[in-house]
């Protein structure tokens, strides 16, 4: 994986002092055979800083994670399932990249085991530490149909008792697009996809992210539509669903809105 700007700049500047600490602490020794005792120290923490640098989106997923539980418990917070769903049977549940948390949220109590696809990135490893600390499973890869590894692991899981969920035009968009790997799981693993909305009566809308990522504020009100699952036949051409797919996530996000604003 490509090195970000940040780290970029954090090996820069880590070499630089390194040159200058070396330097130093050179000419502070007698003996040029001392010198590597001298840097010893030195070398353990820019290693130490390295991997600090490396995991600190995994402190961004915890910050995350304890934000959103603090946020959800002072919220309202409704969740619609259709009369089509059967008690006890797994899905695989599709939604808008924006409407991620809300999802989670929404899908938390829809089966004992949940399975989540998150991408390798470091945006994936943001949002994979809160999730998996919600009690879904998380699996990392696209949701490209050519991501083999991913996709037939998460067949497995489906296949085994779990709900899956993804969002449908992720990771990385373009916005409102379905792609069809959650289709094509939902097809190979013989389970319904369930479209999911969201509807937020307040919340921040990142304007400058590809997708308008939504975030609910504090007690605002939620309301998370589960709606009526759609059977993929094994011999089904996915091109024909994707719109179908895409027309149900603007149904039912807009079904959510409306039932939202009913109760205002």
């Amino acid at each position: 994986e490509a090195f970000s700007l940040n780290t970029l700049l954090f090996v820069l500047v880590s070499l630089f002092m390194y040159v200058v600490l070396a330097a130093f602490l050179g000419s502070m020794v007698s003996r040029p055979e001392d010198s590597g005792k001298a840097l010893s120290p030195l070398m353990i923490l820019i290693i130490g800083g390295f991997l600090m640098e490396n995991n600190k989106y995994k402190r961004y997923g915890l910050i995350l994670y304890y934000l959103l539980k603090i946020i959800s418990k002072t919220m309202k917070i409704e969740i619609i399932k259709s009369p089509k769903l059967v008690e006890g049977e797994n899905y695989v549940c599709g939604f808008w990249h924006n409407k991620l948390v809300g999802a989670s949220l929404g899908l938390i109590n829809l089966s004992e085991k949940k399975a989540v696809l998150a991408s390798p990135s470091k945006d994936g490893e943001l949002i994979s530490i809160p999730l998996e600390k919600m009690g879904f499973t998380m699996v990392r890869g696209s949701s490209g149909k050519d991501s083999i590894k991913s996709v037939l692991k998460l067949i497995k899981l489906v296949k085994s008792g779990h709900s899956a969920g993804t969002p449908l035009d992720g990771p990385k968009g373009p916005i409102y697009e379905v792609k069809p790997g959650m289709l094509y799981l939902a097809q190979k693993s013989g389970k319904a996809l369930v479209p999911v909305g969201v509807a937020f009566s307040n919340k921040w809308t990142f304007e400058k992210a590809w997708d308008k990522f939504q975030m609910p504020k504090p007690f605002s009100k939620m309301v998370c539509l589960i709606g009526d699952p759609i059977l993929i036949p094994g011999d089904a051409n996915l091109d024909d669903y994707l719109d179908l797919a895409k027309e149900a996530l603007f149904q039912i996000d807009k079904e959510a809105e409306k039932i939202l604003n009913e109760k205002k």
